[in-house]
């Protein structure tokens, strides 16, 4: 195989497709990538058997067609490093020479033929829809997933689509985050798939802001395919039952606060440098046009802050998690938030979107 490609297309191609290549893994022929050269162009492939990346590249000037294995972390810092605007790989037997502004690596590989083949994925139900819309969803959603892997039911983000609207929910049983948006599909496009957090986080890199171009979202019985573009993405499903989220909406407030979502960022994050170590809780009073935060430590000190706020309603105190209001703050991009709420009991709503909203649960009896 030799071939002749632009150095920064074929860097962003890798780093996309390395993104799926496992840290660790008891297969070792895991950790490189797959070129395969014909005379269209060149394709890369990498997978860990759960989840498979694809970038197709088309602008490579192929002398000789052929397959190699590169390892990935090695070729991306190499890539990374070379100044030159092309470089050259040529391979043989199992060992690639790169090519770029008078410098030469070889670069040692393992047999093609012993690397996993692509899966042929059953597609069942097919959305298609713009890239940015679904980056956002996607970053509206995403940090409300739980990590912890004993949370592996909810460990996921659900793709929930049907009658027009496709929804993201994703939730630790703490807090919920749902992001919509309305679409002009077949009535029969109805399907609900939690894809993995770890394929949603892939996906996000290769994606675009405010991108116009479609992403096809294609789901079948244990697997979904994203494409847009030159790249595709492949990723087992979660087989779990997500919890009714609808059961959990706030349906009525005693309380509504309207606040510009500057002020509240800035108070919050003062306030909750005096957090208990213990217990990360801030109290929110609701007063007349007033919002108060209070933290308190007794190793630290007490904070103090009020804001001004519209509020409609009885008014009251609840007490948050100030990490799970940060966070979500960090994903509104409005000037100005409402937060919907009754007593310490009930679960507190805030509208941080036109179609993003995030559901709270608050800290009781504190």
């Amino acid at each position: 195989m030799k071939i002749l490609c632009d150095r920064a297309a074929l860097l962003e191609a890798v780093s996309v497709v390395s993104s799926v290549v496992p840290s660790k893994t008891t297969k070792p022929i895991l950790k490189n990538v797959l070129l395969r050269a014909d005379s269209e162009g060149i394709g890369l492939f990498a997978t860990d058997l759960e989840m498979a990346a694809k970038v197709r590249l088309d602008s490579v000037k192929v002398s000789k067609e052929g397959t190699v294995l590169l390892p990935a972390k090695e070729t991306s810092a190499l890539l990374r490093e070379l100044s030159d605007p092309t470089v050259t790989l040529e391979s043989t037997d199992l060992r690639c020479r790169i090519e770029s502004g008078g410098g030469s690596f070889v670069l040692l590989g393992e047999d093609p033929e012993q690397y996993p083949a692509e899966a042929t994925v059953v597609s069942g139900k097919r959305l298609e829809m713009p890239s940015g819309v679904f980056l956002r969803m996607i970053q509206e959603t995403m940090f409300a997933a739980a990590r912890e892997e004993t949370r592996y039911a909810i460990n996921g983000v659900l793709v929930d689509a049907g009658a027009g609207c496709v929804r993201l929910v994703a939730t630790d049983g703490r807090r919920l985050a749902i992001s919509y948006e309305n679409l002009q599909t077949d009535d029969d496009v109805q399907f609900k798939a939690v894809v993995p957090l770890r394929a949603l986080n892939t996906l996000a890199r290769a994606l675009t802001e405010g991108s116009k171009e479609e992403i096809i979202i294609e789901v079948g019985e244990k697997q979904v395919v994203f494409t847009t573009g030159q790249t595709q993405l492949v990723s087992q499903l979660l087989d779990t039952r997500f919890p009714d989220y609808e059961g959990v909406m706030p349906k009525s407030a005693d309380t509504t606060v309207e606040i510009q979502k500057a002020l509240l960022e800035g108070a919050l994050r003062r306030a909750a440098i005096l957090c208990a170590a213990e217990m990360r809780m801030v109290k929110f009073e609701v007063g007349d046009n007033t919002l108060r935060m209070i933290a308190e430590s007794s190793a630290r000190g007490r904070a103090d802050v009020s804001i001004d706020a519209v509020v409609k309603g009885a008014g009251g105190s609840i007490n948050f998690n100030p990490d799970y209001i940060l966070e979500a703050l960090r994903q509104c991009d409005l000037d100005e938030i409402r937060l919907d709420m009754s007593d310490d009991s009930m679960p507190a709503k805030f509208t941080l979107g036109e179609s993003f909203t995030y559901v709270v649960m608050p800290i009781s009896g504190a």
